[in-house]
């Protein structure tokens, strides 16, 4: 597990991806999260599904504590950076940030 300051998770991310990689998400979702109000805790989790020699997809399944409630959104793309970037987009959607 990696952790982004006291409220951020991010759960099977370092198990299947590279230092540089690592580092661009760990920007992507600091400058997401910002974005996402005052909230008590950001869970991220990475999953593969449908893996084969030369392509991969990648889900990611976010949770939201914030305000008392709990907001649950989940992407799947080709690419890790666009299902991130989407799952966060779903979340401040879901909380009415837009």
């Amino acid at each position: 597990m990696i952790q982004l300051g006291e409220r951020i998770e991010l759960k099977e991310f370092k198990e299947h991806l590279e230092p540089g990689e690592i580092t661009i998400l760990k920007k992507l979702i600091g400058n997401k999260a910002n974005h996402l109000g005052d909230f008590k805790k950001l869970t991220i989790h990475l999953k593969e599904v449908h893996k084969k020699e030369k392509s991969q997809k990648f889900q990611i399944n976010a949770q939201l504590d914030l305000d008392n409630k709990l907001y649950e959104v989940e992407a799947t793309n080709f690419n890790l950076f666009f299902t991130v970037n989407d799952v966060l987009e779903k979340l401040k959607t879901e909380i009415g940030k837009h």
